[in-house]
């Protein structure tokens, strides 16, 4: 053998989109399918569960809420579980975790107490799976298009899934009842066992823990030709610039303190918006006097647009820069939240709706790209897991406040005012701040 290291970090970014990438993409977006669809099925969930249990408004912010509450607990423990253990060991073990708490609540939830703890069950399985999957995804994305296929590698079948959620309301649900919704996620039981089989480890992890014989395997399979360079090699790099100190105390250090204090306070905004859109849409919609197969319709419209935008913001990404991508972004969503006071009960609602789903999903999808390649391999999960965790606190919080906004003379303006107020404040830190951030490790 002769004396050969090969940067891994080079080794990826050079690489050509491939039927490899095709394959992993594949293999993920059926995960991804799954845990959009359990994420945004409390929405369709919640009337009928309403009507079963006569639930008040802040019972059911209170029941959305526990969820999101569940997901940041997931994403705290998924960082340090996944940089110790792997990527593909932690993702798997959530998967299966989803699979069965959506059976549970698929065959047996006799009261709202129940409901609400099996809920958190599926929240925190739900919190580990998303931060993993776009960590994950980031690194073995192909340099040349690492945003375009990041986004839509993840917001694709995410957004498949929150469709789906919606349908499934309109299609199951009357037939079957806010049980027969959570069938669909039993399904991650069969795709996790598939993932055991087929879904490979991250490569920047094992290069991380020393791991080169892993290393240069799963590169053969994904460059089979440059196999015979990774059987001769000696050694593998990561390719990255390590801080010396990897640990949760480097997130607020000299290097990453800026980038990592961004991403906390302007995703908290965006995920305030997020949740508490997704999780009352429908709801609002019925309130303005529509049938429920068109309040779940706006909801499937709001979760297709996801893809729209991702992708358009994907592309914005890779010509124009993250940041200023996520700025234009959080802008649009203010602008058409706005708009949407108005337009709610005439036919323009639903170009409008379109516009919102586009520009708010859009911008969190970058973010998500953007948050992922901030910090280095031995950081990255922790980083991710931490910021996601710090970032559900403005989602928890907005099914609640947007509960109580219900109640509130012009509920409908209130409403849509806090959401729009929620996105200009995450692309007032993004504008602010656009010429001194960049992700970390282009630094």
């Amino acid at each position: 053998m002769s004396d050969r290291a090969i940067n891994v970090a080079r080794e990826l970014g050079e690489m050509g989109l491939a039927s490899f990438h095709v394959r992993f993409a594949l293999l993920m977006g059926a995960i991804l399918f799954i845990d959009g669809y359990d994420l945004f099925n409390a929405a369709y969930v919640a009337p009928y569960v309403k009507a079963q249990w006569a639930l008040s408004p802040f019972q059911i912010g209170l029941m959305l809420s526990i969820g999101i509450a569940g997901l940041a607990s997931g994403a705290l423990l998924q960082g340090p579980l996944a940089d110790r253990l792997g990527r593909r060991r932690v993702l798997l073990g959530a998967v299966t975790g989803l699979g069965l708490a959506s059976l549970a609540l698929w065959l047996w939830a006799p009261t709202f107490a129940i409901f609400c703890v099996l809920r958190g069950l599926l929240g925190i399985c739900l919190g580990m799976i998303s931060p993993l999957a776009f960590v994950y995804i980031n690194e073995w994305a192909p340099q040349r298009c690492a945003n375009r296929y990041a986004t839509l590698a993840f917001v694709l079948p995410f957004s498949l899934g929150g469709i789906a959620a919606g349908l499934g309301g309109i299609a199951i649900a009357p037939h079957f009842g806010w049980h027969g919704l959570y069938a669909i996620g039993a399904l991650a039981l069969p795709a996790a066992l598939v993932g055991y089989k087929l879904l490979p480890e991250s490569v920047r992890f094992l290069v991380a823990k020393g791991r080169h014989a892993e290393v240069a395997a799963i590169l053969s399979r994904a460059r089979p030709e440059r196999a015979a360079a990774y059987a001769d090699a000696t050694q593998f790099l990561s390719g990255e610039a390590a801080t010396g100190r990897i640990g949760v105390g480097a997130l607020l250090g000299p290097r990453y303190r800026g980038v990592t204090l961004s991403i906390w306070v302007a995703g908290a905004f965006s995920l305030f918006c997020i949740h508490g859109l997704s999780g009352w849409l429908p709801s609002i919609i019925l309130e303005q006097g529509a049938a429920v197969e068109m309040a779940f319709a706006y909801g499937s419209l709001l979760m297709t647009m996801q893809i729209v935008g991702g992708g358009i913001g994907g592309w914005l990404a890779d010509r124009h820069g993250q940041v200023n991508s996520m700025a234009a972004g959080f802008l649009g969503g203010a602008a058409t939240l706005l708009l949407l006071i108005p337009a709610i009960g005439t036919d323009f609602a639903w170009v409008v709706v379109a516009m919102v789903g586009a520009c708010v999903f859009g911008a969190q999808a970058v973010m998500n790209n953007f948050i992922a390649m901030s910090y280095e391999t031995g950081l990255r999960s922790t980083a991710v897991g931490i910021a996601v965790g710090v970032n559900r606190i403005g989602g928890v919080m907005g099914p609640l406040i947007i509960g109580m906004a219900q109640q509130a003379s012009g509920a409908l303006w209130v409403t849509l005012s806090l959401l729009a107020l929620a996105q200009f404040g995450a692309a007032a830190i993004f504008l602010a701040r656009r010429h001194a951030l960049r992700p970390a490790l282009a630094a």
